[in-house]
């Protein structure tokens, strides 16, 4: 296994990466902002059956309920799937394995804690 690079390039390489990716999402965010349409019509409040306009009373309240398991789902897996890359390399570099590991799972918490949250609102399970 070769060993894991630490110098000037390595932290140069990776805060580029950082930027790439944090400079991606923000320019995106912008995009939507500037180019989603803004204007408030009466019809964008309506309910839609099939892309056509509803016919009658609605019949219920389609809820997200399998929503806040899924940010669970993907807050957890990752974690799992990095515990294994690390098992890898962690007989040459424990400490810093340890310590990119725990960076992953403190940056996974909030949305774990979102989700769980989320899952545990019994109001949003309901159908009117």
């Amino acid at each position: 296994m070769p060993p894991i690079p630490i110098g000037s390039s390595a932290i140069l390489t990776f805060i580029v990466a950082l930027l790439v990716g944090v400079g991606i999402g923000v320019i995106g965010y912008i995009l939507g902002k500037l180019l989603a349409p803004t204007r408030e019509l009466p019809k964008k409040r309506l309910r839609y059956e099939c892309g056509n306009p509803p016919k009658g009373r609605a019949r219920g309240i389609f809820t997200m309920q399998y929503y806040p398991y899924l940010i669970v789902f993907l807050t957890v897996e990752p974690v799992a799937i990095y515990g294994f890359l690390v098992a890898l390399a962690a007989h040459t570099r424990t400490v810093a394995v340890a310590g990119i590991l725990g960076a992953i799972v403190l940056m996974l918490i909030p949305p774990l804690i979102f989700g769980l949250r989320l899952a545990g609102r019994i109001e949003l399970w309901s159908v009117e």
